[in-house]
């Protein structure tokens, strides 16, 4: 099977043979018969025929129409009314060039060239092209060279040179380096060619261009296919990443709302543990509420009181503020004034008697008689005894860290 510029080739050498023959013949009539036209001399136009005819209908070389059997039966045909002078050449030119026309688009979409454009996008419109026969083949081999062709093959100038290189090879291993040399421009790019080291040795080894390109083709094909399948998996990567954070997204929403039901049942809860407004008994809120600090002080430091006092607003407290500070008032004046002590009145022991019942007795010194007939008692300085109240809050904010305001 021959390459397609094989077949240019052949079609080059026969064409241009035809023609030499064309003009021999011509010459000859005009030389052997004095006639001014060939069309004037019936034994050399039928030659001239015969020859064009010849040209398709007995190619000893294989070209285009070779094998288009029903083409050439009809180009048969018009030869020969052409010899009769019933059809013009014109008439048949047309043919033949419409027949090529079909030819060269059977024979592009056979190929595949399809395959090398740059995007699917691209092999769809092009194949759309070959599709229509409305086209000009001139215009749709310039779509073709458009779709497919790079700086390496720029224009027909470098075809006709790989041709006319073609054309003096005369080895078999010449004409292999030419096409590794037009293909692959390895002077020209050495690191590239490097990539196609495949393809080069299966040249080097015989292998038809044809055969070279269809692997190519081939190649080109899956390494789409795998970046199409790499493109698919990166979306559905994507995708499982999007749908991941929506996950934990909607986790976190459902976290909060956990968390948030959670702290407003602990604050009902923390609510509810509350005691009562000491003023209005009303509920108290747990963000919003006030207490007595010197309640507060005197529960945690000296055990006094029933509990925590608090209150729902600044009104309830301006209101009985007052209360604990009687308290305390009222607590000062009994252990400070004369015979005021409960722990020396009411559960005070005579000092004597303590003695005659041998209870060790180690505060007579700090005593002294609060009445004439010796039988109460006071602190000889009383003072070492009280705790003031700046005192007793500036030993809790020691104590605790807490300010009391």
């Amino acid at each position: 099977m021959l390459e397609p510029w094989d077949e240019v080739l052949n079609l080059n050498r026969e064409r241009q043979r035809c023609a030499d023959d064309l003009e021999k013949i011509k010459a000859a009539c005009a030389r052997d018969h004095a006639k001014q036209h060939v069309t004037q001399c019936p034994e050399c136009w039928d030659r001239l025929v015969n020859r064009m005819r010849d040209r398709y209908l007995n190619c000893a070389t294989k070209e285009w129409f070779s094998g288009r059997r029903l083409f050439l039966q009809e180009l048969d045909t018009m030869f020969s009314k052409a010899r009769g002078g019933s059809l013009d050449f014109k008439i048949i030119d047309q043919r033949i060039h419409d027949e090529k026309r079909d030819w060269y688009r059977d024979k592009v979409r056979n190929m595949g060239l399809h395959s090398a454009t740059r995007s699917p996008s691209e092999a769809k419109l092009l194949q759309q092209k070959l599709d229509d026969r409305e086209i000009p083949t001139e215009e749709l081999a310039s779509e073709l060279r458009g779709a497919i062709g790079d700086d390496a093959l720029p224009d027909e100038a470098a075809f006709d040179n790989f041709l006319n290189r073609l054309k003096d090879a005369e080895k078999n291993q010449a004409r292999n380096d030419i096409y590794i040399d037009v293909l692959f421009q390895p002077r020209r790019d050495p690191e590239k060619a490097a990539m196609y080291q495949k393809y080069t040795e299966m040249i080097r080894g015989g292998v038809t261009i044809q055969s070279v390109v269809d692997v190519m083709l081939r190649d080109r094909r899956r390494a789409q296919s795998n970046e199409e399948q790499k493109q698919r998996l990166q979306g559905k990567l994507e995708e499982l990443k999007r749908a991941k954070a929506a996950h934990e997204l909607s986790l976190a929403k459902k976290q909060k709302a956990r968390q948030d039901k959670a702290a407003a049942a602990a604050a009902s809860d923390s609510q509810h543990d509350l005691p009562p407004c000491s003023v209005c008994s009303k509920a108290l809120d747990a963000e919003d509420f006030l207490a007595c600090p010197l309640c507060h002080l005197l529960g945690e430091q000296y055990g006094l009181g029933n509990g925590p006092v608090l209150y729902c607003s600044e009104t309830c407290h301006e209101d009985d503020y007052a209360k604990p500070v009687s308290i305390y008032t009222t607590l000062t004046l009994k252990w400070t004034r004369p015979g005021g002590s409960p722990c020396f009145v009411g559960n005070g022991v005579h000092v004597p008697e303590r003695k005659k019942a041998r209870v060790e007795v180690d505060d007579e010194s700090q005593l002294e008689y609060a009445s004439e007939d010796k039988t109460q008692y006071r602190a000889s300085k009383i003072e070492e005894h009280l705790v003031t109240l700046g005192d007793a809050l500036e030993e809790y904010q020691q104590r605790t860290g807490a300010t009391v305001s």
